[in-house]
């Protein structure tokens, strides 16, 4: 289970308190056990902090950390924090963890070949089989797009990129290249694991992956941009890993750097459905609709800052993601028009 420790420190008058009715030091443990806490050590303390409780807690506390943090914490003198008991977090430390890719060899004609034999069988039987019906809009945005592109999308679940694969047109499928977390899908000899769908060979041939390292600088983007100099298209997720709020998260510089740097333009996907099929934690998967709604394409002024870059393409989804909060998911089309505007729009019209 995971644990956390608190971190307590008492006010003047809360040491008065104490000292008078020492009793009162029970009531965090009578607390944490009303959460089904399990207390596993407790301890006065000398020094910035006077106690110091060690405990642990179901699976179910994210919804209780909330309402456990607000009531014991809410004073600047309390901390709770996450921790790890210190022989995994030995183990963890000594770990040796490499990486293998990325893997030039996946531009070749011949991976290409490949990986279009494989495509049933990686991406398209999925949809086939869980997106009922899969509906693609705004396709045409795509005609304006001549040469090399970035396609990103929102983040949902472990289905984003079959699904976002499976709407984009043909000339992009045949060339395009998804980046995937470097320490889950790229790890050497699959980091021990016998999936083949975790060994890395597998994810730049079959897949059409190339690594990312989280946190990697600068320098994790020489193969991304090495892609598009290539003539290849990406796809990528600016989140980073998937959302599981309301909110769309922040997006990381990755795709305006690359956007600014090799000139080319970044096709926005808003996704839905597919949270649902497979939300984030599970591994049960069920049937349902999906859309993918295609936007149209971003071209960059010269001069436009990274900072500026990534508002814009974080602004073309979150104002999709905003109106299908309000009005459902018939909203994501690119081209929509509420009721409200439609009828404001055909006044308007009448009345000239």
């Amino acid at each position: 289970m995971p644990a956390y420790v608190l971190l307590s420190k008492l006010s003047t008058d809360g040491m008065r308190q104490i000292l008078a009715e020492p009793d009162k030091l029970r009531g965090v443990r009578r607390i944490l056990e009303e959460y089904e806490a399990n207390i596993l050590e407790d301890y006065h303390l000398l020094g910035m902090y006077d106690h110091c409780t060690v405990f642990e807690v179901s699976d179910n506390f994210r919804a209780q950390k909330a309402i456990l943090h607000e009531e014991l914490t809410s004073a600047p003198d309390t901390m709770l924090l996450a921790a790890i008991d210190f022989p995994l977090f030995e183990r963890m430390v000594k770990q040796e963890i490499r990486t293998d890719g990325p893997h030039r060899w996946q531009v070749k004609w011949w991976a290409k070949l490949t990986r279009l034999a494989f495509r049933w069988y990686h991406y398209s039987k999925h949809m086939w089989r869980y997106a009922k019906p899969f509906t693609v809009t705004g396709m045409e945005n795509f005609k304006t797009v001549k040469g090399p592109c970035i396609t990103v999308a929102n983040h949902s679940s472990h289905l984003d990129a079959i699904a976002l694969y499976h709407c984009l047109p043909q000339r992009l499928k045949w060339n395009i290249y998804f980046g995937a977390a470097a320490d889950r899908w790229f790890l050497k000899n699959g980091g021990g694991r016998k999936e083949l769908a975790l060994q890395p060979w597998y994810n730049s041939l079959i897949g059409g992956n190339f690594p990312i390292r989280r946190g990697g600088g600068s320098a994790t983007l020489d193969y991304s941009k090495w892609l598009l100099q290539q003539g290849a298209n990406l796809a990528i997720f600016p989140e980073g890993t998937r959302s599981t709020s309301r909110k769309l998260s922040r997006f990381k510089h990755g795709v305006s750097i690359l956007a600014l740097d090799c000139n080319v333009p970044v096709v926005p996907v808003y996704l839905t459905g597919l949270s649902q099929l497979r939300p984030k934690g599970s591994r049960e998967v069920s049937a349902g609709p999906v859309t993918a709604n295609i936007q149209p394409a971003i071209y960059f002024a010269e001069g436009t800052t990274i900072p500026e870059a990534t508002r814009i393409i974080y602004d073309a989804l979150n104002d999709v993601h905003q109106r299908v909060l309000t009005h459902g998911p018939r909203a994501a089309r690119w081209d929509y028009v509420s009721v409200a505007d439609a009828d404001s729009t055909e006044i308007k019209t009448t009345g000239e």
